[in-house]
């Protein structure tokens, strides 16, 4: 059976598994994505959503390699990269040595100023920026002493 009729629908099968993430119905996203597959042959697609479905559930190593996945076949994939950003200040979050977590945020922030300087999507730009931002303002909190933050 031939699918390339449906690549038209691969917008909708990917706002509708975005949907469906938000709605807390990972089943769901999981078989609209499936279905991005199948009509994706380099199957990013179905890998973003995969990544933003394991990020959703802050389960950040899947999510981490997901993108790096994506960004392995595409390297200038901005989206995957500022969702990998993300990725990388959200593991901050957890238990961890002080010097993996400034790892964390330096790495947050180099590839959050990748996706600036070359994305044109708005929404791709505005978490770039967001990850910039709360980088500064980690960076402000530590340089404070303790009477100050």
């Amino acid at each position: 059976m031939k699918f390339d009729e449906f690549n038209e629908d691969l917008g909708v099968f990917m706002e509708a598994g975005l949907i469906a993430i938000k709605q807390g119905d990972e089943e769901s996203a999981k078989k609209l994505f499936n279905a991005v597959g199948v009509l994706e042959k380099d199957q990013t697609g179905k890998k973003m959503g995969y990544g933003l479905i394991a990020l959703h559930k802050m389960d950040i190593k899947t999510a981490q390699q997901s993108f790096h996945e994506i960004l392995a076949k595409e390297p200038k994939n901005w989206r995957a990269m500022a969702f990998l950003s993300f990725s990388h200040v959200l593991s901050t979050l957890k238990e961890g040595p002080a010097d993996e977590k400034i790892a964390a945020f330096k790495q947050a922030a180099h590839m959050a100023q990748e996706v600036l300087a070359h994305c044109e999507t708005p929404s791709t730009r505005q978490l770039a920026q967001s990850v910039l931002d709360w980088e500064a303002d980690m960076q402000a909190r530590a340089t404070k002493g303790p009477a100050e933050a």
